[in-house]
């Protein structure tokens, strides 16, 4: 009964600047989940304060990447699943675990996968690939504390700018300065510069101590 109610009142939001995809995939999701409500949105700018039920799927291809525009399940809540996500972002899976997403999805099997990611997402598991969870099993997993520090705060504390802000989540997902170069369509020196500032106001000597910011302070 419990569990009826609460499948009843979920609410899962699909956002999505492409309004073909965006229909497709609320109609076709609407039909499996009866009992889920779908509602469907531009953009991810809104969605903030959601609870433990909620859940956001986020499509990459048409919104670009979500660390660049500062979305941090961790201070919006909610669970997020990336989704039409490139191979190659599979290789920053530890760094979206430690900033909160709950699963990423690439784009030849979004459409096939989303039904099994959605289920496994509201059981209370992640969805990434083997090949992801063995990335992030070698790279994070040593027994860290969970984070703690939220972008915004560690902004605040630090004087970050919001190129510094979008440059520092890329960090900690272990993007090198040329591939967050393409991301965000500026210069690999533009980029050092600004590695170079975060690192000068953090008062770390590395890209490799950066994570450890985002653990409370004793």
């Amino acid at each position: 009964m419990t569990a009826e109610k609460k499948m009843d009142c979920r609410t899962i939001y699909v956002a999505s600047a492409s309004p073909g995809w965006l229909t497709m995939v609320v109609a076709g999701l609407s039909s499996i989940f009866e009992r889920y409500q779908f509602i469907a949105v531009n953009d991810a700018s809104a969605l903030w304060h959601l609870d433990s039920e909620t859940l956001v799927i986020f499509d990459k291809a048409s919104l670009g990447n979500p660390t660049s525009l500062l979305i941090n399940p961790l201070e919006r809540g909610g669970a997020w699943l990336i989704v039409n996500a490139e191979t190659i972002d599979e290789e920053s899976v530890p760094g979206l675990i430690s900033l909160g997403y709950s699963g990423l999805i690439i784009k030849n099997t979004t459409l096939e996968m989303m039904p099994r990611a959605i289920r496994t997402i509201i059981a209370g598991e992640l969805w990434f690939s083997r090949h992801a969870m063995s990335l992030s099993l070698r790279q994070n997993f040593r027994k860290t504390p969970q984070p703690t520090q939220t972008i915004h705060e560690l902004s605040t504390k630090y004087s970050f700018s919001i190129r510094e802000q979008q440059v520092f989540l890329c960090l900690i997902q272990g993007k090198s300065n040329k591939d967050i170069a393409m991301n965000m369509s500026v210069s690999p020196s533009t980029i050092k510069s600004h590695v170079s500032s975060i690192l000068l106001k953090t008062g770390k000597q590395g890209r490799g101590q950066l994570t450890s910011l985002l653990l409370a302070e004793a």
